[in-house]
């Protein structure tokens, strides 16, 4: 990256005192994670990660048609199931998922609400380059329509660097998009099109999430702004308090559910036993709003990347100009089915190991497998029908760009890290209700979220402590 002056004198100047203020900051203002049931300040990067103003206009402006690709073709109950099919004899979670959609598809007229971050990265052909901001495109990683968190705790560190960029680097401008407010509206847009007043937001959460904060703030926002009552509680209280009565109004502890919001239960290990997913069917059979619903649970499979780049598939939904600007931002990735076709995308991880990451179709970070792995991967899987549960990810090289992070621990004085080279993942919140008949009433794009880890590490997980919360700001 291009040395940036000011912005290096800023990264040298800072010390101690500085991360001292950050970490008081995020606390006032509830930028926290709880560890072992203690608060914490999230750990943030020192500055904003510089990106191109146009390329991220570019990437913004292709949102609000993704999102409709992803609801109108849930709807293809054809391409629902021929997408998903093949992969059900080696993946269980597929299986299950796709056996409620079709005992629950023809049950569509219900309130949509998508509760959405799609996830980039900025590819460059020379990562380490003075120009990369500016020489490549943003790509998507993926999708996240289940449990897409951090839209609450994240908007603090876009508060947080405003006021930094405003102190130390006047006129440097940021794409400042609360995010929050625009996620709230949408939520509560849902809950009145669902007209039973009394009903109240259930949060299906994991014991001792460490979301707390961020899930409180949607919590204290739905109940401030709108008067909407949330409950909060895991998905095994559910299963032994819940109730699905006769005219398919889901009750817990006598109060209406009108809106079921999963901050869980997205990997095949949460569903433990048969009434795990007996209890799944019955929350989607219910007229209560799912958040996601089976529709845009089965679409979180990373299948859908890989079908929506075959041809005339992404045409099916969309204009031609809505579905030249979606294609743009698709980053080329192959399914792995045996026979030809899977041998000769896998033959192109062999050819260039470092051009490539081999991803299970799952929701999940932390599951890629790279280059030497991955090859030894692609050996064990050769010929087997369980290759079918992977697929093959062109690999996305973002820029280089010198940072410094704060980290907090819990009952912890900060600690600011020396200068380093980070990558980043720039998230956009979305959200996107349609009522009963499919009339769309919200399709937004909220914000952004940045997430950066250091680019010696493949993997950047906020959970494991290796990527941290960041914003951007124009190069320009």
């Amino acid at each position: 990256m291009k040395v940036d002056e000011k912005r290096d004198r800023v990264l040298q100047s800072a010390d101690q005192n500085t991360a001292d203020q950050y970490q008081r900051f995020l606390c006032n203002k509830g930028g926290c994670f709880l560890t072992g049931g203690i608060p914490r300040a999230i750990n943030v990067t020192l500055l904003p990660t510089p990106v191109s103003r146009a390329a991220y206009n570019h990437l913004v402006r292709a949102q609000e048609p993704l999102n409709k690709l992803i609801d109108l073709s849930s709807h293809d109950v054809d391409f629902v199931t021929r997408t998903i099919e093949p992969s059900t004899k080696v993946d269980y979670l597929a299986k299950r998922l796709l056996d409620i959609y079709k005992q629950c598809v023809s049950d569509e007229n219900q309130i949509t609400l998508g509760s959405y971050r799609h996830d980039y990265m900025f590819h460059s052909p020379n990562p380490a380059g003075e120009d990369a901001i500016h020489n490549g495109s943003f790509k998507m990683v993926e999708a996240n329509l289940m449990s897409a968190a951090l839209f609450g705790t994240g908007v603090h560190c876009l508060e947080l660097h405003n006021q930094v960029l405003g102190r130390e680097l006047p006129g440097r401008e940021m794409p400042y998009t609360k995010s929050f407010i625009p996620m709230l509206t949408g939520h509560a847009t849902a809950w009145k099109l669902y007209d039973r007043p009394g009903s109240v937001y259930l949060f299906l959460v994991a014991p001792d999430d460490f979301n707390w904060f961020d899930q409180q703030k949607l919590i204290d926002g739905l109940w401030d702004d709108y008067g909407i009552m949330s409950m909060k509680m895991t998905y095994e209280e559910l299963m032994e308090e819940g109730e699905l009565r006769s005219d398919n109004r889901y009750y817990v502890r006598g109060k209406e559910i009108a809106i079921f919001y999963f901050r869980s239960m997205w990997n095949e290990d949460h569903y433990k036993t048969e009434k795990h997913w007996e209890t799944r069917l019955k929350i989607e059979k219910s007229l209560a709003i799912k958040v996601p619903n089976i529709r845009h649970q089965c679409i979180n499979l990373k299948l859908f990347q890989q079908a929506y780049l075959n041809k005339g598939v992404v045409e099916k939904y969309l204009t031609t100009e809505e579905s030249k600007l979606v294609r743009s931002i698709f980053a080329e990735l192959y399914q792995l089915a045996p026979g030809r076709e899977g041998d000769e995308a896998a033959q192109l991880a062999f050819d260039d190991p470092k051009g490539w990451v081999l991803k299970p179709s799952r929701e999940g970070g932390g599951n890629n497998i790279w280059e030497e792995e991955m090859l030894q991967k692609l050996t064990e899987l050769h010929g087997s029908e369980e290759r079918e549960a992977f697929v093959l990810m062109q690999r996305l090289n973002p820029p280089h760009v010198p940072n410094r992070v704060v980290r907090n621990g819990p009952n912890e004085r900060a600690k600011l890290s020396e200068i380093f080279d980070t990558t980043g993942e720039l998230g956009l919140f979305c959200v996107y209700v349609t009522d009963s008949q499919k009339k769309v009433l919200v399709n937004e794009t909220a914000g952004p979220l940045m997430r950066t880890k250091p680019a010696a590490n493949n993997e950047g997980g906020i959970a494991i402590g290796i990527g941290v919360m960041d914003s951007v700001v124009f190069d320009d």
